[in-house]
């Protein structure tokens, strides 16, 4: 699980490195500086970074090279890349590998913050979503072979004799299956239990 509130810098200029820590403690950020992207992934476990602010210009492996890195990833940091005006075009590109921002130097501490606060929130609810699928996908994969038939005959919207014609069951069957179900699954109601399914994996295959 990535702290939450705390940035990683990447920059090759000790200067600029020092400065950012600076500024992130002011928000109360704790910050932990690199340079270079190797040394960032050599220190740094795969899921383990929230947000990442990027020098684009790194000796060895580059900026860009780094956030394809992370965009192979499950769910990879939010990254703010930093930029010269001349470089522009290549932050642009970043942002289509999936960068979450870019600021050009020099930047406006302020307005460098902010961007900071933003990316963060976005990853809480990253890894928000994440904790609930695992968490239901953990529930699924409780189910037996059949509950798993009968949940995604109920996410369909079959009802309980529908259920029991389709598998070849009785109704009572159907129903005792169902009940299990709802109480692995933690589902209040069946449409509770279908929205669930839709936000967070859709239905098992039977």
């Amino acid at each position: 699980m990535a702290d939450r509130r705390r940035v990683h810098i990447v920059d090759d200029e000790a200067k600029v490195r020092d400065s950012l820590a600076l500024l992130m403690s002011t928000a109360g950020i704790d910050a932990k500086t690199y340079a270079s992207a190797e040394a960032f992934l050599e220190a740094v476990p795969e899921g383990a970074a929230a947000c990442v602010i990027l020098d684009n210009q790194l000796p060895g492996m580059g900026g860009l090279d780094l956030i394809r890195h992370f965009a192979s990833q499950p769910a990879g940091p939010a990254v703010i890349m930093i930029t010269g005006y001349a470089d522009v075009p290549t932050a642009v590109a970043a942002m289509k590998l999936g960068a979450f921002h870019f600021v050009q130097k020099p930047f406006d501490a302020e307005a460098l913050l902010l961007t900071v606060e933003e990316a963060l929130a976005r990853t809480d609810e990253v890894f928000d979503r994440q904790a609930e699928i695992l968490e239901f996908e953990r529930r699924r994969t409780a189910l037996t072979l059949r509950e798993q038939e009968v949940f995604a005959l109920l996410v369909d919207g079959l009802p309980n004799k529908l259920i029991a014609h389709r598998l070849s069951i009785t109704t009572r069957t159907a129903e005792h299956h169902r009940a299990a179900v709802m109480q692995k699954m933690q589902a209040r109601t069946i449409s509770h239990l279908v929205r669930m399914a839709l936000r967070l994996g859709g239905p098992a295959a039977p």
